[in-house]
């Protein structure tokens, strides 16, 4: 019997959001909102919970998780693994008392070796929430020289929330399309990015990081402080590192890729890599940037997350 979820979800002070995911020899792409949580295309098990206030919205939200049998390297395997499974819980609980009752939310649980009315059969019963939708035809995920075959996309609307946050600027902002104009106006901005990384030039890192500080301070309770969320994300500060090196600004196999239902978009690599990124050539790691860009109704592109 699916497990049923009905406790009340009191009051918060400050409500705290995280999705926890636990996902077991799959690829996977898992989304809140259409906003990217977590992407791994190489398998493995791991429990993981991400804090996801940035992308929370006023009234019903959406858990989406895409999933696909894993690669290996540069090939996918054919079929899912026996053990194939994704948990995926959205929950709250009082900001401050991290250690206490946390609430479900909203829920799947996937087994993509089940017959397809039985693949997401197993998701809790939230009393109020409908059944999770089921999707084998879309296949959503794409990048030139990579298939993704045998997708699986699982969505699900959660409780109505009551958000703490205001309504996020990229809510209103112009909806994007796929075209060469974009990918070259997004590319552009990532320059200027480069260029401010390049000179060491602070006071243009922080302008163009302004509104993602800004919203970045208000989901985690920092007040509507810019400084305030500047400090939090550690704008530029990468630079005072000595062993981080800024590597060349590349977009050889690169894509615009769009999500949050339209409204954000980015440009990656096939490793999810951004045209901006510094590396440690002596730790031999890669210092992952992410970067999140909406446009505005003025036109103008505008890094919010």
């Amino acid at each position: 019997m699916n497990e049923i979820i009905a406790d009340p979800i009191p009051a918060f002070e400050k409500p705290w959001y995280t999705l926890e995911l636990t996902a077991t020899g799959v690829g996977i792409d898992a989304r809140l909102n259409d906003i990217y949580v977590d992407q791994d295309a190489y398998g493995g098990h791991s429990t993981t919970e991400f804090e996801v206030g940035t992308s929370i919205i006023d009234g019903l939200n959406e858990i989406k998780i895409i999933i696909y049998p894993f690669f290996n390297g540069d090939d996918q395997t054919l079929d899912y693994h026996k053990e194939s499974e994704v948990k995926a819980t959205l929950y709250v609980r009082e900001k401050d008392n991290r250690d206490g009752k946390k609430y479900v939310v909203g829920h799947i649980h996937i087994n993509p070796n089940q017959p397809l009315e039985k693949i997401a059969a197993g998701s809790a019963v939230i009393p109020g929430v409908p059944e999770p939708v089921v999707d084998v035809t879309s296949k959503p995920l794409k990048f030139p020289g990579r298939d993704y075959n045998k997708q699986i996309v699982v969505t699900r609307k959660t409780l109505p929330v009551k958000s703490p946050y205001p309504r996020w600027a990229w809510q209103d902002g112009q909806v994007i399309e796929y075209t060469k104009e974009n990918f070259k106006a997004i590319l552009m901005e990532y320059k200027k990015i480069y260029d401010a990384y390049a000179q060491r030039d602070m006071n243009t890192l922080y302008t163009i990081h302004a509104a993602r500080a800004r919203e970045n301070a208000i989901a985690y309770y920092l007040g509507d402080n810019i400084e305030a969320g500047h400090k939090f994300m550690s704008t530029g500060q990468i630079l005072k590192d000595s062993g981080a090196r800024l590597d060349s600004f590349e977009y050889e196999g690169t894509k615009l890729d769009i999500y949050a239902n339209g409204r954000m978009a980015r440009i990656v690599d096939l490793e999810q890599y951004h045209p901006v990124l510094f590396v440690d050539t002596e730790k031999e790691l890669v210092h992952i940037m992410k970067f999140g860009f909406y446009k505005d109704k003025a036109g103008q592109w505008v890094l919010i997350r």
